[in-house]
């Protein structure tokens, strides 16, 4: 936990630095390993909030894998709460742009993670079709 806080601290001062110097894209992955440590922390809502502010960078400048990364977390941090309808849009808006810019990798993250909601919600069927898609592209 304490290590958690004292990321926190240092990513802090790298979000000063990268805001200072107009780096988006420092600013936004910063945003988003805020978020994750406050998802290691168990604070969900203080995660979403950082994760919520890396979605609009990665969006405002175009960079298509930050957004897969946000969204993943963002559902991630859904997940936790269980909000699993939310946390299936999420992974759901993550695997499009993962298909989109063709990234196999966090296409079977998504299916995996969209099948472990289902499976949440005890929807079997549901959440056995995510997992099969995965392990194909996993094999």
């Amino acid at each position: 936990m304490g290590d958690n806080k004292k990321a926190i601290g240092y990513y802090e001062q790298i979000l000063v630095i990268a805001r200072e110097i107009k780096d988006r894209r420092s600013e936004g992955k910063t945003l988003g390993n805020i978020g994750t440590s406050y998802d290691d922390l168990g604070d969900y809502l203080k995660a979403i909030e950082y994760q919520q502010q890396w979605l609009e960078i990665a969006r405002e400048i175009k960079y298509r894998k930050g957004e897969v990364t946000a969204l993943g977390n963002l559902a991630s941090d859904y997940l936790s709460l269980g909000d699993y309808p939310k946390a299936i849009d999420y992974d759901q808006q993550s695997l499009a742009i993962a298909r989109d810019i063709k990234d196999r990798q966090d296409e079977a993250i998504s299916l995996g993670n969209i099948g472990n909601a289902y499976l949440s919600l005890g929807d079997y069927p549901k959440a056995i079709d995510y997992q099969q898609q995965k392990l194909v592209i996993v094999r």
